[in-house]
């Protein structure tokens, strides 16, 4: 019988992992941003080291809640690797479900002939959570 997961999780693998998985990204000016875990692979090649998270257009001064985020849809989204978590030390704090948008899922089109892959190291993911802000009203 599986574990039951408790939050705040650090994974070193995917296994642990869900669909709709949100983890928090501290930011440099003392706010919070976050990453949803949007697809992941259960199965094959990089199954238990990648999947694939996308930025959630939030911004608080706690780390979010499942409730603070949920609804919201990705803005940007790539393929990411465990090192998130290894190296880049975040956490999973949430989970929420994950609302479809028309980016390219780098799992699933990744078979189709001139398909774009978007892929961040966990620098890069967290660069993303950073250089997001709210359109002006």
């Amino acid at each position: 019988m599986a574990r039951q997961r408790v939050l705040p999780h650090r994974p070193r693998t995917t296994v642990t992992m869900h669909e709709g998985d949100v983890i928090a990204v501290p930011l440099d000016d003392s706010a919070w941003g976050a990453l949803h875990v949007v697809s992941l692979r259960r199965s094959g090649p990089v199954s238990r080291s990648a999947f694939v998270a996308g930025v959630l257009p939030w911004r608080g001064e706690a780390p979010p809640r499942g409730s603070d985020v949920e609804g919201l849809p990705v803005v940007a989204q790539a393929l990411l690797g465990k090192e998130l978590f290894t190296d880049g030390l975040l956490e999973i704090v949430a989970n929420t479900p994950v609302v479809p948008t028309s980016l390219p899922n780098n799992f699933t089109d990744s078979g189709v002939v001139g398909a774009r892959l978007n892929v961040w190291g966990w620098r890069a993911a967290i660069d993303q959570v950073r250089a997001w802000r709210p359109s002006p009203d």
